[in-house]
């Protein structure tokens, strides 16, 4: 193994590992750092939980209003202050009412996984893109993806290019995001 020592944009630190052969040339890219330390992620995850929470709050209001009109109408059953057949159709409204919160519950779980799924997808997309025009200057046979619960149980070292990529994709994020500094 040897290190290809270019000062190249997308590597802006540390000289990448090239295997002297040229064949067969493997790398690897630790995705739970990744998952960790890029900053893209940070924002896409922060963006995640403030649409969770949004989501959250605004359930807990629809289901606390349900949970006071049950209330109301359970005291005032109790207190025999309203007809039977007013509390049949009070009674169906609030049926009503729940069922509606299941389904806005449901919605609003399918709306914040669509919204993960998409998510997942940019930084893919993201990662790759970069990987390939890393590839380009490097020519790796395999760039591998490893993580503490995946399939690659040991890899030298020399062979991990986590921290050169995590650079040139912070530093091609920050570029993106603050073009003026």
């Amino acid at each position: 193994v040897t290190e290809h020592k270019d000062n190249d944009e997308l590597l802006p630190g540390k000289p990448m590992p090239v295997v002297s052969s040229g064949t067969n040339s493997i790398v690897f890219v630790n995705s739970d750092l990744l998952l960790q330390q890029y900053e893209l992620v940070n924002v896409l995850t922060a963006q995640l939980e403030e649409e969770r929470k949004r989501k959250d709050v605004d359930f807990s209001a629809k289901q606390q209003a349900y949970e006071d009109d049950a209330a109301y109408f359970q005291a005032q059953v109790q207190k025999q202050s309203i007809s039977e057949e007013s509390a049949k159709q009070i009674y169906e409204k609030l049926m009503m009412q729940q069922q509606d919160l299941y389904s806005l519950q449901d919605q609003y779980t399918a709306e914040l996984s669509k919204k993960e799924f998409e998510m997942n997808l940019v930084l893919l997309d993201s990662v790759k893109n970069y990987l390939n025009r890393l590839n380009k200057i490097y020519n790796y046979d395999y760039i591998l993806s490893s993580n503490n619960t995946g399939n690659i149980l040991f890899a030298k070292d020399t062979f991990d290019i986590t921290n050169q990529v995590l650079e040139g994709l912070n530093k091609e994020y920050n570029e993106k995001m603050n073009p003026g500094k």
